[in-house]
């Protein structure tokens, strides 16, 4: 039986967490699984490869599944003098790698690796901190390609090795518009290492992407020389592990609370389960704390075997001088109610209510900000807004009316959008959001103004409506409000559950999204309706999935049917709709219970 090699992507899971590693080649039930904000960055990841590559026209594909074969592949190759490689193979002492790009050019090697992070070329050093340490969030990335610049160290000893990032550019903008729909996603698999392979089609000009791309090269050798040997030597020790395969100790901790293996206790195996043992049964537990990974001492608790919220002594949210602050308030009010299973809202925020002047406008925004720009103009990671909804509340008592508006070609959406915003709200009542999201997207679209719109009175709109006239209906709820369901999040959805499961009136009021599975209430998001689309069911209930419906729309591959275009248009405008009412909602519960 042949022994496991240690694949890059095993490298990287084992540096998240050694268990990981295990979890991982025994192929664990994970909450990564058909997760869509995952594969939308994923997807995004292999779109930027994509162009990466059609960067290097004489470059050959070592298109080759089968782990041995795409080494001996790549080795015919490389007795070349000169050539670019993409996704070639290799392995030394049990490690394993198929770097992005590659270039030999005699005995000088130029290893290239894709990432579709933002990158801002302006930063004289952007990959460390202050203190000329290499920066946390950059080292994952720069440890990938030190692993892969290993590999090539131990092979090809004499060779000079220069070692690149290549990303996207937040200083630069795309001279193509539409780019999405020049490139298509035929299939993607793994290899029998796990490597991802996409193979993609592009039907645009490939002289014009070359001319007028938005990546960058950056040089990491410092970098790498930096972090060799830290990664040689966790290599070694993950190696191991594979061969025979075995569990690595890692100690359990608050960082565990988004552990990809935490999924529902039912589900076998369960990789959290098997770290935590029966200290992952304690109801509520200590993972579930807001903000519970600043608090002092968590992890020595947990370490001692203490995982109910209630281990938690109250002294461990006050200061050293022995004050609250807003947080440690907030995480008493979680810890008491909790104990109590009492919902708590505060007296004072039925006074904050009633000084909101009416018609009061629930507002909520569907945005995409990818790595590849929609639009000419456009810089990587800028924003388009393509969709707003709007519950309005005209007088007390009154009851919600709606109104919206999306997007549907392919346009730049953000100044048609913002004006049709400013024609509904105008400048009467109050405008209620959830997070700042909406009051940052406006501000953004009043940037992108400057010198592709001349439009005063929109610009003044812009400015006078971002200028703190929005209210922030999350700073109310963790100010004011707080239910054991909710835990320690307060995210709309989090927020409306708790309030859909206690208040039959509001049911009553809305029961077109009453749903219930196995005996138990669904949530409101839960019971928005499918469509059948390409032979599956297709819904939208989050905002990547949102982000996903609006690309399959415009610029997917049945794009040009216009029934299936608009099941894509009702997915996003019933999501969009009760986000706004979700909103609602809460505010009239909140009502119901001051009242």
């Amino acid at each position: 039986m042949r022994e496991l090699s240690l694949s890059k992507t095993d490298y990287k899971t084992a540096r998240e967490c050694p268990a990981k590693l295990y979890y991982r080649m025994k192929k664990y039930p994970s909450l990564k699984e058909g997760n869509e904000y995952i594969e939308l960055l994923a997807q995004g990841g292999y779109i930027i490869g994509a162009i990466a590559s059609l960067l290097f026209p004489h470059a050959i594909l070592v298109d080759e599944p089968d782990h041995a074969k795409a080494v001996e592949i790549t080795q015919q190759l490389f007795t070349q003098e000169n050539i670019t490689l993409l996704e070639a193979a290799f392995e030394s002492n049990g490690k394993f790698a198929r770097p992005d790009i590659l270039i030999k050019h005699g005995s000088r090697l130029t290893l290239i690796e894709v990432k579709a992070k933002a990158f801002d070329s302006s930063e004289e050093t952007p990959f460390r901190n202050k203190k000329g340490v290499i920066a946390a969030s950059w080292q994952p990335y720069l440890e990938d390609i030190t692993f892969q610049a290993l590999i090539l160290r131990e092979l090809f000893p004499d060779f000079t090795l220069i070692t690149e990032l290549m990303m996207p550019d937040t200083t630069r903008s795309t001279t193509i518009d539409h780019l999405h729909k020049f490139i298509a996603l035929n299939h993607i698999t793994e290899d029998d290492s796990g490597y991802p392979r996409a193979r993609f089609t592009f039907t645009g000009d490939v002289e014009q992407i070359r001319e007028s791309h938005f990546l960058t090269r950056i040089n990491v050798d410092r970098e790498v020389a930096d972090l060799l040997p830290e990664v040689s030597s966790a290599a070694e020790i993950f190696l191991k592990s594979l061969n025979p395969l075995t569990k690595l100790p890692a100690p359990i901790s608050f960082v565990c609370k988004d552990c990809e293996y935490r999924v529902d206790g039912k589900e076998e195996p369960n990789g959290f389960r098997e770290c935590w043992g029966t200290l992952a049964d304690p109801k509520p537990h200590i993972l579930d704390l807001y903000h519970g990974s600043q608090v002092q001492g968590i992890n020595e608790l947990i370490a001692a075997g203490k995982t109910s919220l209630f281990d938690l002594p109250e002294s461990a949210f006050r200061k050293k001088d022995g004050s609250v602050g807003p947080r440690g308030s907030r995480q008493l009010i979680q810890m008491r109610y909790t104990k109590e299973n009492e919902e708590w809202i505060d007296p004072q925020l039925g006074t904050t209510l009633q000084s909101f002047p009416y018609p009061l406008h629930f507002i909520d925004f569907e945005t995409s900000g990818l790595a590849v720009p929609y639009n000419a103009g456009l810089h990587p990671f800028e924003n388009i807004a393509f969709q707003w909804s709007c519950h309005t509340i005209s007088a007390p008592g009154a009851e919600p009316t709606h109104a919206e508006w999306i997007n549907v070609d392919e346009v730049f959406p953000n100044f048609t959008f913002a004006k049709s915003l400013m024609t509904h709200l105008k400048r009467d009542g109050t405008v209620f959001m959830w997070a700042t999201h909406e009051n940052t997207i406006l501000r953004q679209i009043a940037q992108q103004m400057e010198g592709r719109l001349e439009d005063p009175e929109l610009k003044e709109w812009l400015e006078w409506m971002t200028a703190a006239r929005m209210v922030d209906m999350n700073q109310l709820a963790l100010s004011h409000y707080f239910h054991p369901l909710m835990k320690g999040r307060t995210s709309i959805k989090k927020v409306l559950d708790a309030i859909w499961q206690v208040n039959p009136a509001l049911r009553e009021r809305f029961p077109e999204y009453v749903k219930e599975e196995d005996g138990a209430l669904l949530p409101p998001h839960n019971s928005l309706p499918t469509f059948k689309i390409d032979g599956r069911d297709v819904f939208v209930n989050e905002g990547t999935g949102a982000i996903i419906a609006y690309q399959s729309m415009l610029y997917g591959p049945q794009k040009s049917d216009e029934m299936i275009r608009d099941q894509w248009k009702q997915l996003l405008l019933q999501y969009c709709k009760l986000d706004t009412l979700a909103m609602v909602m809460i505010y009239l519960h909140w009502n119901e219970k001051l009242t």
